[in-house]
């Protein structure tokens, strides 16, 4: 199962929340894409002025509760 959240609130968002949140999504694809998805791992997500406004998580062990599938 993969996580995401992600805090929408502060100025980052304030003029366009969708393009900031395509932009940080953008950049989590990227960076993993570079590095693979690890059992274990969490990538801290940044928004475009620097601030940690997330978290992603990465569990392939553990099925998901909504739909039983254990892929991420």
């Amino acid at each position: 199962m993969v996580t995401i959240k992600i805090n929408c609130d502060n100025a980052a968002f304030d003029d366009d929340p969708g393009a900031e949140l395509a932009r940080i999504l953008r950049e989590l694809a990227n960076r993993l894409h570079i590095s693979g998805a690890v059992q274990g791992s969490r990538k801290t997500l940044y928004d475009l002025n620097g601030n940690d406004v997330g978290c992603m998580n990465i569990d392939l062990e553990n099925a998901c509760p909504n739909c039983g599938s254990l892929s991420a």
